[in-house]
């Protein structure tokens, strides 16, 4: 071949933006929006340059790639910038507004008489055909916000829209038009929005109407599931055994549409596309077992205690009574259990900081744990949208398990995600809050979620590359039926390559991975890549997007780089140990060859 590997720069530029903010993982003053549709693209592991607006003009020309997010206007200067980066082979992926450039991207926005966009609002995306952004086999993808726009004879429509029962609108969802060498992408969905809405839900005053599939429920108040905006109907699917549950995790494929885009934006320029990867050692998913400890299945706790021990699974014990000896509590943390604290809300406010504090506090001084990191809510009730993130920052909680469906009917992804994230704090978009939201796929695995259902929604999981999160009561080990289904799961998701981490292992290790920070170098063939990280991190995986083969030094040791497909996209990929505080260089030369 006669390429030449060279690094591919990829810059993202939320419209909004005002500033910049001290440390983050996007360190750009931005809406929330747009700070979702970011965040995204940076946990995707993409080494991104980041941009104000006012930084174009000068950064343009040393991009591969722009990505731009949100409404904001260019200016005839930028425009013309903009058109000569694209004719001369820059690739613009335009996400939620064609801006004033529209004729660049071959749209046309529909505007109301005072001059504003008309929005998409609510509804769904397909795609006829399979497109570089678009998967045939997602059918439809439930979204929000964007712009209604017109497309132009030299464009091609890549997904187009439907409203929300279902009906074509005539609309297209994403486009796309080559220009001379290049090409521009664009985006009338606006994926930001779409991910915060699905992801963050609605806020929670009063239980919403359950299904007709789901059975009666006495107990009056609001569960997590009622916080979700995926519609009952045409976002849930059958499994094997019949039932109905969010089988598809939407937000994450509005995020791997995008980072498809992204990819076959390097594939066009024939240039290598770096990435960080999840998880330790390639792992292509990893799985989470919470234990929703209760007094009334007590006498079960110590047998599923020891049942672990014998699979090797840590489990993050959700606790909320004294209702064992202390010394039962010291011997989960001895075999590396993590402690979380089974949060009972307040009946009248449902969460305050002395109600959690008081929680956290008693569960310390009884267990004699000092690292409560992690909670869930008793029987996943909710209320409000973010106070109880907010309260349990303050008593340095790592991740909360919450996030799920109460009811077997609104397991799965009913938040359309499997992947840990931040919740936004309204008050300061672009500072969310510290902990993850770890969400959850399956509340009381086995006894409510049959084990059919279950086996689906792992292979979901690990095909998101995200976290399979389930919670089981002790009370699982009352039927040996059940018990046995429990180890086949855990023995399934191995097998798939998940293995079980604790909640406590995931979210330092995203931390440590989102605070990484790099440098790329090097000539054309012979490419560097400093990597420093401020926490040692083992059998770090590091995806090159390349169609050729080639070669690593890092440090003095010679590696071969070993080919794989992620994404539908051919890279090349190698391990390597980030040690703290120390910069790891690799270089990497090229051989003239296809990957295998």
């Amino acid at each position: 071949m006669n390429a030449v590997w060279k690094w591919a720069r990829i810059g993202v530029c939320p419209m909004t933006a005002a500033g910049r903010i001290s440390g983050g993982v996007v360190p750009l003053n931005a809406r929330a929006y747009e700070y979702f549709a970011c965040y995204r693209l940076a946990h995707a592991g993409f080494l991104i340059d980041w941009l104000l607006p006012a930084e174009l003009p000068a950064r343009l020309p040393h991009l591969s790639v722009l990505i731009t997010i949100g409404h904001g206007t260019f200016g005839d200067e930028l425009r013309l910038a903009l058109h000569q980066f694209v004719e001369s082979g820059g690739v613009w992926i335009a996400v939620g507004s064609p801006c004033d450039a529209g004729d660049l991207l071959g749209v046309q926005a529909h505007a109301h008489p005072s001059g504003a966009f008309k929005q998409l609002g609510e509804g769904y995306a397909y795609a006829e055909r399979e497109s570089p952004a678009f998967q045939c086999a997602w059918e439809t993808l439930h979204a929000f916000g964007g712009t209604a726009v017109a497309v132009s004879e030299d464009a091609e429509v890549w997904a187009r829209w439907l409203d929300p029962h279902g009906r074509d609108t005539g609309l297209p969802a994403i486009t796309h038009r080559a220009l001379g060498a290049g090409h521009a992408v664009f985006y009338a969905v606006h994926v930001g929005e779409t991910l915060a809405r699905i992801q963050m839900g609605r806020p929670v005053a009063e239980p919403l109407m359950l299904p007709p599939d789901a059975p009666p429920d006495d107990d009056p108040r609001p569960r997590s599931e009622d916080a979700t905006r995926l519609d009952w109907h045409l976002d849930r699917a059958p499994c094997d055994d019949g039932a109905l549950c969010f089988a598809k995790p939407v937000a994450d494929l509005w995020a791997e549409s995008l980072v498809r885009a992204v990819l076959w934006a390097g594939q066009q320029r024939g240039e290598v596309v770096p990435m960080l990867w999840y998880y330790p050692n390639l792992a292509p998913a990893v799985s989470v077992l919470s234990i929703a400890s209760e007094t009334e299945c007590a006498q079960h706790e110590t047998p599923l205690n020891h049942l672990l021990t014998l699979t090797g699974v840590r489990a993050v014990w959700c606790l909320s009574e004294a209702i064992h000896h202390p010394n039962f509590y010291r011997d989960l943390v001895k075999r590396d259990h993590e402690i979380g604290v089974r949060f009972v809300p307040d009946e009248e406010h449902f969460c305050r900081a002395s109600t959690m504090q008081g929680q956290v506090d008693n569960l310390r001084r009884f267990t004699g744990v000092r690292a409560i990191t992690a909670l869930q809510v008793a029987d996943l009730a909710w209320r409000g949208c973010s106070d109880l993130y907010h309260y349990a920052d303050s008593a340095q909680i790592l991740s909360d398990l919450s996030r799920g469906g109460y009811h077997p009917q609104a397991s799965g992804f009913p938040f359309g995600t499997a992947h840990p994230f931040h919740p936004l704090n309204p008050h300061r978009p672009a500072e969310p809050y510290k902990l993850f939201t770890v969400p959850l796929t399956a509340y009381r695995a086995i006894e409510w979620v049959s084990a059919a259902q279950a086996n689906l929604l792992l292979e979901k999981a690990v095909q998101a590359h995200g976290v399979y999160h389930i919670t089981v009561r002790p009370s699982v080990l009352d039927s040996q039926a059940h018990a046995d289904a429990l180890m086949r799961l855990v023995g399934r998701a191995r097998y798939l390559g998940a293995e079980w981490r604790t909640a406590q292992e995931i979210a330092r290790w995203l931390t440590a991975r989102q605070n990484i920070r790099y440098k790329l170098s090097g000539l054309p063939g012979q490419l560097e890549l400093g990597l420093l990280s401020m926490t040692t991190l083992y059998r770090f995986g590091l995806l090159l997007f390349t169609p050729l083969s080639g070669w690593a030094n890092i440090g003095e040791q010679q590696v071969e780089l070993q080919p794989a497909e992620y994404y539908g996209a051919r890279c090349l990929v190698l391990e390597t140990d980030l040690i703290e505080k120390t910069v790891r260089e690799i270089r990497l030369f090229e051989v003239a060859s296809e990957a295998a």
